[in-house]
């Protein structure tokens, strides 16, 4: 008898936890897809752009009216009659409406451009780098007001200067080339205060300071490395697949390598393969893919860093950091670091966007002349 008991209790129990469960269960769906339903028109617009650049490996696609395919198919024409060797891509409303591509990215082995391709990206880090300190401010993490030498940014040199002043390129700060390797990705801690120094505009050895100020900066208000806040409240953010930091130990089959010019038998080849050092980036290290590069700046453009209170700040340091160009809200950057080149024009009211790469030493062709043709097709 009681043994039937306890077996009649054990069962009931069984049965209390299954019920327990299912409801748990249930409830834990019901929330799932209350969240996943909570989708404002800019996250289905972003995804929809991440669908149409990711899902896509190769370069091949034309969406223009026949006017605008013979336009493209001239440009594509005379690009292959000077051998030139490269890719691009044109997005407009969210959406791939042409590319292009010649050559290899890579040699070894034999890897064409693809919208995957990640290459050097030059000084539009810096352009990242000011979208990322203003998504700070934009969260309270970073005040306008708030001293340079509050974020232990040398205190000798920068003596009162802010935040502020450094978002406005005001800060008047150099640092030698040769200590560019130590605070190209700063980190949680202080860093000397002689490191930075006034007055030393025009000298062939001395550089702007005010991007790595504004990495340290970022690295002290998160308590993080530069690399790893990036990481977080920007890659991530954006959902950038092949955007990294460069890393001569560790390389992947995307990654763009450069080549310099080489004539054989009057045709350009691509055998010549330029080894590319980490001082050679002048500390700016990033890889992006033509993807990445799009989704970018279709994330700052939309404001999903920062409001559009802080929009001013962001365009006059492309303005006056000679980085870019801003005319009538179209971004023009054109650059180039250690035998790779990036053009882009980019619309930031529409989000017409075209990307130009190449990775071949060739005074032959020009990049700005080409990537306005481009952009007019778009």
């Amino acid at each position: 008898m009681k043994g039937r008991t306890r077996k009649a209790v054990i069962i009931f129990l069984l049965f209390a936890v299954v019920l327990v469960a299912v409801f748990i269960g249930k409830k834990i769906i019901d929330i799932s897809a209350a969240n996943t339903n909570v989708m404002t028109s800019e996250t289905v617009v972003s995804h929809q752009l991440e669908k149409s650049l990711l899902e896509r490996t190769t370069l091949d696609t034309v969406r223009l009216s026949n006017k605008n395919k013979e336009k493209l198919s001239e440009n594509n024409r005379i690009l292959s009659k000077r051998e030139f060797i490269g890719a691009f891509l044109g997005v407009r409303n969210n959406k791939l409406v042409y590319s292009w591509r010649n050559g290899y990215s890579n040699t070894s082995p034999n890897t064409s451009f693809n919208v995957n391709s990640s290459v050097l990206v030059g000084k539009y880090q810096t352009v990242l780098d000011q979208a990322l300190l203003l998504s700070l401010v934009n969260r309270g993490d970073v005040k306008l007001t708030d001293e340079l030498s509050k974020y232990d940014v040398s205190s000798g040199a920068v003596g009162r200067l802010t935040v502020k002043q450094l978002l406005r390129n005001e800060s008047h700060l150099y640092v030698r080339k040769q200590s560019i390797a130590t605070i190209q990705n700063p980190r949680n801690k202080e860093y000397s205060n002689t490191l930075f120094k006034k007055g030393k505009g025009g000298m062939t050895d001395w550089v702007t300071a005010d991007t790595f100020i504004k990495r340290i900066v970022i690295a002290r208000a998160t308590s993080k490395s530069y690399e790893s806040t990036f990481e977080q409240e920007l890659t991530n953010k954006f959902g950038l697949s092949n955007t990294r930091f460069f890393n001569a130990r560790q390389t992947y089959t995307n990654d763009v390598a450069s080549y310099d010019k080489k004539i054989v038998n009057n045709t350009r080849v691509q055998s010549k393969k330029l080894v590319i050092k980490k001082r050679s980036l002048n500390g700016n290290t990033l890889r992006m893919s033509l993807a990445d590069i799009v989704l970018s700046l279709n994330g700052i453009e939309k404001n999903r860093l920062f409001d559009s209170k802080y929009t001013q700040y962001f365009e006059d340091y492309i303005e006056q950091s000679g980085v870019g160009s801003l005319n009538e809200n179209v971004f023009t950057y054109n650059g180039n670091v250690a035998g790779q080149a990036l053009a882009i024009k980019s619309n930031l009211d529409t989000q017409s966007t075209v990307v130009l790469i190449t990775n071949y030493s060739d005074s032959d062709v020009s990049l700005t002349k080409h990537l306005s043709q481009l952009y007019r097709i778009l």
